[in-house]
This record gives C-alpha cells, structure tokens and sequence, in this order.
C-alpha cells in the first residue's frame, strides 16, 4: 500500500463500520471536524474516498451508499462546506445522504428549512436521535450511540494483507504469461532443435510454480482469514466482503492459467515426441511401397485364369485366398502408418509434415490400386463360381423335376393333382428365378472379363479372356435351349395338372350341390306343403315359395355349370365319365322330383287364393242382391215390381251358377290338400317311390277355414232364397211368365221339375206350379255330374287307374259312401244340391243354360240319400221315402254351401286383350252351344267335346255327361236320384288334375270379365 493512501487512511477522515441502512445499503460515516485550520484534511477526505471506492465492488457501488455525515462538533459554516465536498466526491453513489447536528440547532429558528421536501441528492438534516428512523440500533457504531464495535487499526491490517496479495497475484499471472508464450512458440521447431528447447522450457516452468504456489498459500491464508472476520459475530465491513470475493476470483484465475500452461507444456512434449516419430513413419511407408510394386505385383501376374466348369473355378479362388493371406499382413502395416500420419499432432503446414504426407499419398494410391485389382482378381473369380454352380444346379434340377413331375407322374390321381401342380409351380418359379441368376452372372462374368486390368501404378497390362468368354457364352446359349424345352413340358404338364384339378373341384362343389339339391327337396316335403287359410297368409306362402323355387333353381344351374364342366374338362383329358354321368342322372332326379312337388304345390296355393277371392266376391254379390230383393218388397208398382223381380230372378241364377262351381271347386280342393303329393311317372322309380311321398299333409286349417267358406256362401244363399221367397208371395204367376221369358230371349231352355206330392206350402207351389218359369233354391239341385273340367288327379287315383276312368269313379263314390274320417258341414244335402251344376255341351256355360236348374225349396225336403263324403261330386239317392224323412236344418243348409271362383289373377285376366269383334265372336259361340243344348232334350245326352280358349295353356277339353230321361223328355225328380254314371273324355295328356280344372276356370272369367 502506497504511504499516502496509508497516512490518509490513517486519519480516519472517512471509515466504513460495517452497518445498513434500512433499505440495505453499506453505511459510510464521514466526521467533519470542529476546526477549519488544516486544509488538507480535505485532501485526506478525498484519497480515502477514492480508496473505498476502489476497494468496493461494482455491484455494490451501483447500488448506493448510505452517507452520514458528523457535525456536531463543528459550526453550521463549516458543515456546509463539508457537505458540499462530500456531495461532490459521492454524488453519483449516494443513496442517502444525513448530517447529524447538536441539539442546540434545532433550538434556533431553523424549523422552515427543515420541513422542506426532501429532494435527491441534498442532506437531510437530522438529531442523533432520530437516527433510529433511519438505523437499527445494531447498525450503528458505538460513537453514534450504535451497537457496533469498530476497530480503525485491525481494518487497515487487513487492507494491506489484500494489496500485498494483490501485488504477488499480478507477478505471478505475469510470469505464467511469460511461459505460455515461450511454449507455444517451441512447437514450431524442428526435430533436431526439439530436445534442448525441452529443456529450458522445463527449468523456466519449474521456477514459475514454485512462485505460483507461494502465492497461492497466501491467497488461502487470506481467504481463511477473512473467512474467519465473516464468522465471528462482529460486524464486518463492505470493502473486505468485497474483497474476499475478489481474492477468490483471483485464486481461480491463477489456476485457470496454471492449467493453460501445463496444457502448452504437455503439447510441446507431445510435439517432440511426434518429431521423433517421424523418421520411424517415412521409414515404414517407403517399405511398403517397394513390397506392393515388387513382391506382390508378380504374386499377382501368376494368376489369371477363371476356370471352365466349378471345380477348377473353386480352386483357383482357394489360391487366391492364400494370395490375399500373404498381402494382409502388408495391409495392416499400411493402415498402422495411415492411421499414425492422420493422428499426428503435428500442424498440418510444417514442411516435415508435408514431407510425409507426399509419401504417404504415394504409397496410398499403389496400395489401394493393388488392392482394387486385387479385388477384382476376387470377384472375378467368386462370379466365377458362382455362375458354373448355378448352371449345374439348374441342370439337376431340371433333370430331377422332369423325371418326378413329369415323366413319372400319374395324371388319374385326382387328390394328388393340385399337391403336384403346386409342386411344379414352385419348381417352375424357382427354376426360372435360378435361369435368370445363371443369365445375369454369365453377362456380368462375360463383362467383368472384357474390362482392362491395370497395375499398382495405373499402367495397362495385356491379359487374354477370349477363351474364357467363349465357354462362358457357349454355356449361357446351352441353358437357354434347356429352358425353352422344358419350359414346354412344364407348361403341358401343368395345363394337365390344373384340369385334373379342376374336375376334382368342380365335382366336389356339384356333389355339394347334389347334396344342397336333396336338402331343398327334403325341406320342400317338410315345410312347404301347408296351405294358408286367407289370401294373405297364402299369398306370403306364394312369395316364399316362389323364392324357394328360385334358390333350387340356382342350386340346380350351379350343379348342372359344374358338371358340365367337369365332363367337357374329362374329355379334355380323355379320363372316364362314368361318375359324371352317375352324378348328373342324380342331380336331374332329383331336380325332376323337386320341381314335380314343387309345382303341385304352387298350384294348390294357386287355386287356393283364387277360390278364397272368388268366395268373398260372390258373397258381396248375393248380399248386393239380397239388398235389392228387399229394396223390390218396398215398391207399391205392382208392374214395376214384377219387372224388377224378374230380373233379380235371372242374376240368381247366373250367379248361383258360379256359386255352384266356387262350391265344386272347393270341395275338390279340400280333396287335395287332404292327398299327398304326386310325383311325376317319369322321375325315377327310386324317387318316386312311395317311402318318397308323404302321405299326410298338415292342411287341417286350410280345409277348415275352405269349409267355413262354404258355410258362409251357403247361409248367404239361403237367405236370398228367403228374401225371394218372401217378395214374390202373391203375384207368382207374374213373376213366373216374367221369368220364363227373359230365359226364352237368352235362348236357354229350363227344366221342369214337377212334383205335387212334395208341395208342402203355398210359396213351394207357387215356384213350381206353372210350366212358364220357375227357379231352384240353392238346397235342391243334388244331380253333379263329374267333368273333367270340374275334377283333378290325386296321388292315389293315380297309382290306382287313371283319373278319367269310370271304375276309379264308382269305386271313390263307394269309398265315399262308406266313409266317416270326414264330419264335416258338407256333408248334409244342401251342399250336393248347391255344388250340382250339370255341364251339358259347354264349360261355359251358366246356370239358367242347363237341362237341370235348381228346385224349389220344397224338393229340397226330397234329396233322400245323400253321399256323406264332403268331397264327392257323384251324389245318389234312394227313394222318396227318405227323401221325405230327411230336411236339412238351417244350420246344416247354411254350412253345406260354397261361393263361386272368381278370377285367379285380376291382372292375369286383364291382360288378355281381346278385340270387340272377337268378344262379340265369343258371345255367339256361346249362345250356339247354348241353342244346341235344346235339341237334345228329348234323347240322351251324347257326349261331346268343346275347346274354350284359355289364357294359360290353350285348349282345354270338358266332360260330357249320360243323364236318363223322363217320358217327356225332362229329366224328372225321380231320375235325379238314380245313380250317374259318368263318361269322362280324355282331354289332352299333358294337363291333369287341379291344374286342368284350374285353367277351364281361367278360360270362363276371362271370357265372362271380356263380354
């Protein structure tokens, strides 16, 4: 420490205790002294200011000092100079600025200066009292009534400790400079220089750390004593806390260099190290460069061939191998001294360095020439190899798969066929993949072989292939030819291969279908012969049904593709048939069977649905009528009434014709729904069978709900009778001419059926008495003659004789006779005489056109014996006697009747389009057949046979019918009863049953909805 600053500190113009203002700052006490005599006491003032300044850190000075100044002891003129001089040296670094003056300042009149705003930078005025506002108590020093116990001499003790360490610390950072720089400067020697350099720089460096430890323990005793001041309790001041963080940052500093410079010192011994190296490093590249241009350049002229099949190919490139053993040791000395030269710490501009690097690019460029021709050599002969083991291999192998696959191979082996075919793919693949490997390596040899080859110094060197590329050439040319002969078999053999399977599959999947076939058949007999009891429960029968049928068709076109298929691949491959044939005569069968039943069943929903219309259409129709009946009754015009009456007479009797034939139709309806179904006598005897027919058929519901149908029309009927009955009380005479003749102008003749002995009441008498017209209850008629047209073919009629035969005619009405299975409301009279429609010359014709019309409610007492079989057309009866004794009750009459059959199709029926001149041809024709009905009144009823035209089939051919005669010619009561022997036609051979009687029906509404 400089003497003035020490004599300056010594008179304590300015010192630092070590306490804070309230807001933190470093407190510095400044005495003001009671004289002004010594003008340099100011100068004192400012060193030591200055002194502390320095001495102070920059974060601290920044932040602001906390200056109190002491003026007690000195006059009001002699602070203020003070003051301003202290504002001067610590302006900028003030933070608080207080004057303490005596108590007896504040005695004078001085208040208004005081109570002043304060502004920054001007003094506050203040008492030692009030010091407390601004202080804490252990703050302040003792003088100014403080805790602190401050020690002037112990802080400039160790103030000079610091700069005498702050003296050592810059010599010694001078010296460890001085070092680096000389060491960094040696690297750049040469080697013979390099030795002694070494050794100066080591003593030099030996004297610099014996003075840098020095230094470095004074620095530690110093930083331990101010660690010790930091410790104890007593308050420490601001400058030696800065100054201790400074001492430590200088430690670091000092050693931060010392490890500089030991790092200069290792480099410059690495440095000559490297120097020494390098004589060992040119050396070791001159050697291997003369090895690689001599020694090993004249190993490697000795081979040059490449063989011509793979042995001699695999031989060559064993000794090779051995070449390529002998020149790794070489390798490895070359990449020692590369990796050596790279790794040099040697700057890269230093003309020793470049020496080396000239040689080393030298041997480098002749070490990775050889190398590469050396390379080369190698993967020429590996392609070598390679290419002579992959033409054998494909040879083999084709030889292998041809003998296995080919030759060798059974074409019959249908379970085999597709292991083999897929064998013979993957085969086929592999070997291409191989062929394709043989061309490539063949052109690649063939190339690699036509390019220079050139020596460890880049000169030409005139090596002869030619040999070598013809062979290898003439190999390829011969695998080519291979290829394409037995890509041919291959491609034979599998053509023969995938066919073989194909028949295999293909039958399996028909035998699937076969299968799906006889299931379809078995769920048809199962399920599908129930017939509904509406015309919407069958209609949604018909729908599934029809989607049934589609399915089998499927099935069945998907089997009949698959065999057919089969058999064209069989006779592709000329194998033997006889189980495609086998398997087909199944499928058909069962196809024929399927599609027998099938139909039966469509036709039966069919008619079912069209007697269900037709039934409730007619009863609207009789109730329409009743209504009108009545509306008559209501009429006082006697002339009107008649008229009106007469009319209503004539629509009865046509609609009562329909009503008879809706009641035929249902009862043979129930008929077959009670049989099984009939399968076609060409089917097979086998499927045709009677184990492959059911016998039973779960329709119990349908033909109840065809009985309540009849029931229904029947009550309806019989109250139309009554209705009739009733208006035409007391003008029946009237009504009667009327009648007669309307029927006259339709040019239709009605039977009479007179019996007086029956007459049981006035109303009966009435219809009956007079020859001019009359009509017949829906109770009277039981005479039904059986038409082809109005009967079809049961399973059972069948097997027996055919359906149109007489025998299976009177042995059925014996059956029925004696029958008691069926109970049913059909069963009493009412319904033989509702359903006894007589078809004489036309199937189209109506009711009010037959020899036969229906009786009076009183002959309905005499229908004596009746056949109790509800579904029997042929009804017989005895004498009169029962007759008498037997009248239906209401109930039995209203359950025995049927309604008429309506169109089956309402859009069937309209899209016959006929033209009027056609429909007026149609009328004619029918009133012709209706005219010739009356010329044979008076004979026997010959049979005949008429041709209506039908919308679905075409011709469609009637019954015609044997009656017995009256003496007058009409058909009496009496005659009625006896049996009726029926002489059916036979009709064309391709329509039978109720699909027959199915299709006259069509033919009549369509005829009937067109006039």
């Amino acid at each position: 420490m400089e003497a003035d600053v020490l004599n300056a500190l010594t008179t304590q113009t300015a010192w630092m205790p070590g306490g804070r203002d309230r807001d933190g700052h470093p407190l510095v006490v400044i005495p003001v002294p009671f004289y002004d005599s010594l003008p340099w006491m100011k100068g004192f003032l400012e060193t030591t200011v200055r002194y502390l300044l320095a001495s102070l850190s920059h974060d601290t000075v920044n932040s602001g000092l906390a200056i109190l100044l002491d003026a007690q002891k000195c006059s009001w003129r002699v602070a203020r100079q003070y003051i301003r001089h202290v504002q001067q040296l610590l302006g900028e670094h003030m933070n608080s600025f207080l004057v303490i003056r005596p108590d007896a300042f504040w005695d004078k009149n001085r208040v208004e200066n005081c109570a002043r705003q304060h502004r920054k930078g001007e003094p506050t005025i203040i008492s030692k009292s009030r010091l407390m506002k601004y202080f804490e108590v252990s703050e302040l020093p003792e003088e100014l009534g403080g805790l602190i116990a401050y020690n002037h001499d112990q802080w400039i003790q160790s103030r000079e400790r610091i700069e005498e360490f702050r003296k050592s610390y810059e010599k010694a950072i001078g010296d460890l400079e001085n070092l680096h720089l000389i060491l960094l400067d040696n690297r750049s020697i040469r080697a013979s220089e390099s030795s002694s350099a070494l050794k100066s720089c080591l003593r030099l460096n030996l004297d610099v750390q014996k003075f840098l430890s020095l230094v470095m323990d004074n620095g530690k005793k110093l930083l331990a004593h101010l660690s010790d001041r930091h410790v104890s309790r007593s308050a420490v001041s601001q400058d030696l806390t800065d100054s201790k963080c400074q001492v430590e940052t200088m430690l670091n500093t000092l050693d931060r260099k010392q490890t500089a410079v030991n790092a200069a010192r290792n480099e410059l011994e690495r440095t000559v190290e490297v120097l020494q190296e390098l004589a060992n490093l040119e050396e070791g590249v001159s050697h291997v460069t003369n090895w690689i241009l001599t020694t090993a350049e004249s190993m490697l002229n000795a081979q040059l061939k490449v063989g011509y099949d793979v042995n001699t190919a695999d031989q060559l490139r064993l000794e090779h191998e051995i070449l390529e053993l002998q020149c790794w040791k070489t390798y490895g000395y070359y990449a020692e001294l590369i990796y050596k030269i790279d790794n040099l710490p040697r700057p890269k501009d230093t003309s020793a360095h470049q020496d080396l690097m000239s040689q080393r690019e030298w041997m480098d460029f002749v070490c990775r020439s050889f190398a590469q021709r050396l390379e080369r050599r190698r993967n020429v002969l590996i392609t070598s190899v390679r290419f002579f083991r992959l033409v054998a291999e494909y040879f083999d192998k084709t030889s292998e798969v041809f003998q296995s696959l080919i030759i060798g191979e059974r074409v019959e082996d249908f379970e085999l066929a597709s292991s083999n075919l897929q064998k013979l793919k993957e085969n086929q693949i592999m070997l291409e993949l191989v062929e394709k490997e043989i061309i490539k390596e063949g052109e690649k040899l063939s190339d690699v072989l036509l390019m220079p080859v050139k020596d460890a110094v880049g000169r030409d060197i005139d090596v002869d292939y030619s040999d070598d590329i013809s062979n290898v050439r003439d190999i390829l040319d011969a695998t080519k030819s291979r290829s394409r002969i037995f890509a041919e078999s291959v491609e034979l053999q599998k053509l023969t291969l995938d066919q073989i399977t194909h028949i295999f599959k293909y039958e399996k999947d028909a035998r699937t279908a076969i299968q799906w076939m006889d299931d379809l058949h078995k769920v048809m007999l199962r399920s599908h012969t129930h017939v509904g009891s509406n015309v919407y429960e069958i209609q949604a029968q018909k729908d599934e049904h029809q989607a049934f049928q589609e399915t089998a068709k499927g099935t069945y076109n998907y089997g009949c593709q698959l065999l057919n298929a089969s058999l064209a691949l069989r006779q592709s491959c000329k194998l033997d048939a006889e189980q495609n044939i086998a398997m087909t005569k199944s499928l058909q069968n069962t196809w024929k069977s399927f599609q027998a039943v099938s139909q039966e069943q469509m036709t039966r929903l069919r008619v079912s649905a069209v007697f269900h219309r037709s039934v409730e259409e007619h009863c609207m129709k009789l109730l329409e009528l009743k209504d009108g009946v009545l509306k008559i009754g209501e009429i006082e015009d006697e002339g009107k009434r008649k008229v009106r009456l007469s009319k209503h007479l004539a629509t009865r009797e046509r609609l009562l014709v329909e009503v008879g034939r809706m009641v035929r139709l249902g009862r043979l309806l129930k008929t077959r729904l009670k049989e099984p179904f009939l399968l076609d006598d060409r089917v097979d005897t086998s499927v045709a069978s009677f184990e492959h027919i059911i016998t039973e058929s779960d329709n119990i519901m349908a033909c109840e709900a065809i009985s309540t149908r009849l029931t229904e029309v029947a009550r309806v009927a019989e109250t139309l009778d009554s209705v009739l009955s009733d208006v035409q009380g007391g003008f029946s005479d009237e009504v009667g001419e009327l009648a007669s003749s309307d029927v006259n102008d339709g040019n239709f003749t009605l039977t009479k059926h007179n019996d007086s002995n029956n007459q049981s009441d006035d109303w009966t008498s009435s219809v009956k008495s007079t020859d001019e017209g009359s009509f017949i209850t829906a109770s009277d008629c039981i005479c039904t003659p059986q038409s082809r047209s109005s009967s079809y073919h049961t399973a059972s009629e069948c097997r027996a004789s055919p359906w149109w035969g007489i025998e299976s005619i009177e042995q059925q009405s014996s059956l029925d006779n004696d029958s008691s299975e069926d109970h049913d409301s059909e069963a009493y009279p009412s319904i033989k005489l509702l359903s006894g429609v007589v078809m004489s010359t036309s199937a189209n014709i109506s009711f009010d056109d037959s020899e036969n019309i229906f009786l009076t409610p009183a002959d309905g007492q005499g229908a004596a014996s009746v056949d109790s079989h509800p579904d029997s057309d042929d009804t017989v009866t005895s004498d009169n006697s029962p007759r008498q004794q037997h009248q239906p009750s209401p109930l039995e009459t209203s359950s025995a009747s049927s309604s008429a059959l309506n169109s089956i199709n309402r859009r069937e029926n309209l899209a016959l389009s006929l033209t009027p001149e056609e429909l007026e041809q149609i009328e004619n024709d029918i009133r012709n057949n209706n005219l010739m009905g009356m010329d044979i009144s008076s004979q026997d009823i010959k049979s005949t046979q008429v041709t209506p035209t039908s919308e679905d089939s075409g011709n469609v051919s009637t019954s015609s019918v044997k009656l017995e005669e009256g003496e007058d010619g009409i058909l009496s009561p009496l005659q009625l009863t006896d049996p009726v022997r029926f002489e059916p036609v036979k009709g064309p051979t391709d329509i039978s049953g109720l699909t027959y009687y199915y299709q006259n029906i069509i033919t009549k509404h369509t005829v009937k909805s067109c006039l």
